[in-house]
């Protein structure tokens, strides 16, 4: 700070003071019997005085210096691409579309509408936003003035003659920021709101990815809920002209038995598909917010939902694409700027302050008094509290550095681990595609078989229950390229 700041500072007590110079009370003067001369010095120079105070104040705040240090992005090397995938392409910026509009399906986008409208951990987490604003305007308000007003009335009752007295008063006080306390305080509670900003959109993007994968869940169970009641009308079927060539004598019991068996596996694998999908679509109301018993699940196919294809960003952008990495650079930041709260507390703070004082009785005359006070305070000893606060918000910021790279790993780790699911689930979409081809034709030829008397009743339930895994698999390996697709989206930010 410049010394001509300190001698105007100075100035407005007639020089340097200390606490046992300044009066005990501002209303000293009125106490004393003094009344105020019109012309006197009295009533001209509080309003000089004040104008004095307001300036200087200003000036010192503007050459206020920060002793927080200077923040710098946690080193870590990154990685220069990703591991290759067929089908997944190279794009230089984020996608502005949110993944769930890439699919295709009005439905859906009228569901994720729905769940962020709804979400009941959102409006929780946006509710933390709102206190975290809340705690940011406390931290700011030291940086302006504090104002107060008092007054108070008596009547006294003496003889000869009751006397009846009102009084008034103000004060005004400034800290002026010489060190960037305040500043750094306040800078530290917006990061914090920054932080929950950020932590909602990570959930954000948390609920929308969860209710996208409960909808194309709930989607492959009707499909797969279709194949098992094809499959076990089939099952039925066979069981019926099975009894039929029983009767005649053709079959012994054995056939019977091995078919109605079968017919009670297909009945209870119907019974689990169904448990399944009504216990994910009320996963699915709870996310949109609403009771399971008011929500009816959706009766679409997985076909009505595209898989799109996928562009890859360096993984660069992960460090601002990503909410929770932005979150915990925000967190970083708010510790960055406590270590300069804390290192700003082992210097002398200064109070600027302005008191005045209306004294009047009904019948008397009024008296006014005013006082112009600077309070200069410097800690000398305090027992290590702050040498233990300064390290422990730099042992905190340090953690916080750890933290945030730790995250950067874990976004790189679930974008390859996303990768990998999809490569993984590509791999044995073709491969499913081709077996349920094989299988069809193999069913087709021993039903023709069967019917015409060629083979036994065993080569056509192989035949059979290899139809139906086929299908079924199909439908789920289907559904957890979905599910790697959103993963990767959300992995990356998007």
């Amino acid at each position: 700070m410049s010394k001509h700041l300190v001698d105007s500072a100075n100035s407005l007590s007639g020089g340097p003071r200390t606490a046992s110079s300044f009066s005990a009370h501002p209303f000293d003067e009125l106490r004393a019997g003094s009344e105020p001369v019109e012309g006197s010095r009295t009533d001209r120079r509080p309003l000089k005085y004040y104008n004095a105070l307001i300036s200087s104040a200003i000036a010192l705040t503007l050459s206020a210096c920060s002793l927080a240090p200077n923040y710098q992005r946690p080193q870590m090397a990154l990685p220069t691409g990703w591991s290759n995938v067929d089908g997944v392409g190279v794009a230089q910026q984020t996608p502005t579309t949110p993944f769930w509009q890439d699919l295709g399906s009005v439905d859906l986008d009228r569901l994720i509408e729905q769940a962020l409208a709804q979400n009941l951990d959102l409006e929780a987490a946006l509710h933390r936003i709102e206190q975290a604003r809340a705690q940011a305007k406390i931290g700011a308000a030291p940086l302006y003035p504090s104002a107060s007003a008092s007054g108070s009335a008596s009547r006294t009752f003496q003889d000869p003659r009751d006397t009846t007295s009102v009084r008034g008063g103000g004060s005004i006080s400034y800290e002026v920021d010489l060190w960037g306390k305040n500043r750094n305080a306040a800078k530290s509670a917006d990061y914090r709101v920054n932080a929950s900003e950020f932590d909602r959109e990570a959930l954000r993007l948390v609920v929308t990815s969860d209710a996208t994968k409960f909808y194309a869940q709930i989607l492959s169970l009707n499909d797969r809920l279709h194949i098992a009641e094809f499959n076990l009308k089939n099952a039925e079927e066979i069981l019926r002209i099975i009894e039929a060539r029983f009767g005649q004598g053709s079959v012994s019991g054995l056939e019977v038995s091995q078919q109605r068996v079968a017919v009670n596996n297909f009945r209870a694998a119907l019974a689990l598909l169904t448990e399944q999908r009504s216990t994910t679509a009320n996963a699915l109301a709870t996310l949109l917010g609403i009771a399971p018993q008011s929500y009816s699940a959706p009766t679409a196919e997985l076909a009505t939902l595209s898989l799109p294809p996928v562009n890859l960003t360096p993984p660069a952008t992960l460090l601002t694409a990503r909410p929770d990495i932005e979150s915990a650079e925000a967190g970083l930041l708010s510790a960055n700027a406590d270590i300069g709260v804390a290192r700003a507390a082992f210097f002398p703070s200064l109070t600027l302050g302005l008191d005045t004082a209306i004294s009047a009785g009904f019948g008397g005359p009024a008296a006014a008094a005013t006082q112009i006070a600077s309070s200069l305070l410097a800690p000398i000893f305090t027992g290590g509290r702050l040498t233990g606060n300064l390290e422990n918000v730099t042992a905190r910021q340090k953690e916080l550095a750890v933290q945030y790279r730790q995250t950067v790993l874990a976004a790189f780790q679930e974008v390859e681990d996303a990768l990998a699911v999809l490569k993984s689930a590509n791999d044995r979409a073709v491969l499913s595609r081709a077996t349920v081809t094989e299988s069809q034709n193999a069913y087709d030829i021993a039903k023709a078989r069967f019917d015409a008397g060629a083979i036994d009743y065993l080569n056509l339930l192989e035949t059979q229950r290899s139809l139906f895994v086929a299908r079924d698999n199909q439908i789920t390996i289907n559904q957890d390229q979905l599910f790697a697709f959103v993963q990767l989206r959300k992995a990356l930010g998007s």
